[in-house]
């Protein structure tokens, strides 16, 4: 007899891989070959983090913003952004301050910038912004945020008068001098994904936990560590509370912090964000199914990543979830508690890493196994 399902897809991009929106076509395909007259809901996702614009372009009516600004080591580069119909700027910082727009032999964050950050959020001002929600996570940078405040308009000056650029130099600030900000910032909200919860400094924060991926040498790591602590100590003068321990200050090389400092930001679960944004709780009312999934399940899966969020959703609205993944060897029990009902490697083979990524490889898997999960399925019904 005939049978119409309704099936959400809301999966991860599979990270050096393939995106949210080419494994959502597959494993679409994947179920028309089993349900052709299938009501299928396509929600491209992503937890804040790198992917975010091009989700949230994909799911709602936005517009696409290109503008110069500065890489990490202060050359120009063009990068994007997205405007959203409620007027919110959508903007991955490591879009602008990733490591990996820095080749591996010239990384240094000791002066890395977070300049080109700010730089979006002033285009973004300019053309009328003043909601915001930006994606941490990726930085090549250390600075606390220094460049993207710069940007900004803030000056950080030392003894003579000197404005401060560099991460290496934040323990000769003595002022900083806010004559110059953006008026409107006072007008702007700031939603930060942020999906980490180390503090700005000390044996969790920023510098030992994530600088030595950024370049940084053992001696470099004591020195960038002082010079967040001391940072945050010459910021008291301009707000009442100490956010250098708050949960996720440390996050991309202390942006967090500059975040909750400067401009009075709200730190939030990246996922949780996104969810909200594209009102993913209403797409799966009357849901039968939902497919999420990521590229590795693993212990970090059930700590408000992708598959934790729209797994939790999914088990408050009573709709079954199904977790696809390249990998599931590390996946822990506690998946199926928090909203998963079954999750499963698209792997059919041993293959090395190198096969497995291999983006014709990945979309050809993940097809054949949702085809194999719904004609399990279907055997319910026949």
């Amino acid at each position: 007899y005939y049978i119409c399902m309704k099936i959400v897809i809301a999966i991860d991009s599979f990270k050096g891989s393939a995106s949210s929106i080419e494994l959502a076509k597959y494993i679409k395909n994947g179920i028309l070959e089993v349900y052709r007259d299938s009501d299928i809901v396509v929600c491209p996702i992503a937890d804040g983090g790198e992917g975010t614009v091009d989700a949230l372009l994909s799911s709602e009516e936005a517009r696409l913003c290109r503008v110069t600004c500065k890489d990490p080591l202060g050359n120009n580069i063009k990068v994007k952004y997205a405007i959203l119909k409620n007027n919110t700027a959508v903007i991955e910082m490591s879009s602008a301050s990733g490591l990996t727009l820095i080749p591996s032999e010239k990384r240094d964050p000791s002066i890395a910038t977070s300049y080109g950050t700010g730089d979006l959020i002033k285009d973004a001002i300019s053309k009328g912004v003043r909601e915001f929600i930006i994606g941490l996570g990726g930085s090549a940078t250390n600075d606390a945020g220094l460049g993207m405040l710069r940007s900004l308009g803030f000056r950080f000056l030392d003894e003579f008068g000197s404005e401060i650029c560099y991460a290496k130099d934040m323990k000769k600030i003595v002022s900083i001098d806010k004559t110059d900000t953006l008026k409107e910032l006072k007008k702007c909200r700031f939603t930060v994904a942020c999906d980490v919860n180390n503090p700005l400094h000390g044996k969790n924060g920023a510098t030992y936990m994530y600088a030595k991926q950024k370049g940084a040498s053992q001696k470099m790591i004591l020195d960038l560590d002082e010079q967040l602590k001391y940072f945050a100590k010459i910021s008291l003068k301009n707000t009442i509370y100490k956010y250098d321990e708050y949960p996720g200050s440390g996050a991309a090389g202390g942006l967090g912090f500059a975040f909750l400092a400067f401009l009075n930001a709200k730190l939030k679960s990246g996922i949780e964000i996104i969810l909200e944004q594209i009102e993913f709780k209403e797409k799966i009312k009357g849901a039968d199914f939902v497919i999420t999934g990521e590229g590795k399940i693993d212990k970090q899966s059930i700590m408000g990543k992708v598959v934790n969020g729209i797994g939790l959703l999914c088990k408050e609205e009573g709709v079954t979830c199904i977790a696809l993944s390249g990998d599931i060897s590390e996946a822990q029990s506690d998946m199926n508690s928090i909203g998963i009902n079954a999750y499963f490697s698209i792997l059919d083979a041993p293959m090395s890493l190198k096969e497995a990524m291999n983006k014709e490889n990945t979309l050809r898997l993940v097809q054949r196994k949702t085809e194999q999960i719904f004609r399990l399925i279907q055997t319910k019904f026949d």
